[in-house]
């Protein structure tokens, strides 16, 4: 079997498609704001140093969002747009199964990522700190898992969708 027989552009019934699906929402639901979840984890049941690597995580992570954001943030939010609305357009108005894969994966990739510059930008101003900065990242962690939870039976309907009106079960008008 050759190499590019392995990956193919019929995505959503391509097993690769999927584990990058799974990959990137658990890594998402995993790292908010740049923190690992044991991280958070450790910080509530030991304190002390984990508190406090925590806490220089956090922080970290939200100045340098805010940094770039407000330097440049203008011309990512055009660029992202761009790009998001090119492959939405590949996908659905020229029905590329690639691009509208990709589509289904990125779109609501790009919600956590903007509820994250909010919190950046939150947390440059509020500055909470322990309890209260724990609670905000549980709080970020569970909105990320409940979007990645519709993301992914978005995606399955998407994908079996595709299916049908591709064996012609569904007539597309």
């Amino acid at each position: 079997m050759l190499s590019y027989e392995l990956i193919e552009f019929t995505s959503f019934w391509s097993i690769w498609y999927w584990i990058v699906v799974v990959i990137a929402w658990s890594m998402t639901a995993h790292w908010t704001m740049g923190v690992p979840y044991d991280a958070v984890i450790n910080a509530d049941r030991h304190g002390g140093v984990f508190a406090e690597q925590c806490e220089t995580l956090a922080y970290i992570n939200a100045q340098r969002l805010v940094y770039y954001f407000e330097k440049a943030g203008v011309i990512i939010i055009t660029v992202v747009t761009f790009f998001l609305s090119g492959v939405g357009t590949a996908g659905f108005y020229f029905g590329i199964e690639f691009f509208q894969a990709l589509f289904v994966l990125l779109l609501p990739l790009s919600l956590p990522a903007i509820f994250s510059v909010r919190l950046a930008f939150r947390l440059k101003n509020q500055q909470p700190v322990g309890a209260d900065l724990r609670k905000i990242l549980y709080r970020r962690r569970l909105w990320n898992q409940v979007i990645g939870m519709f993301a992914i039976i978005g995606a399955t309907i998407v994908g079996v969708l595709n299916s049908l009106i591709a064996s012609g079960l569904i007539l597309q008008s």
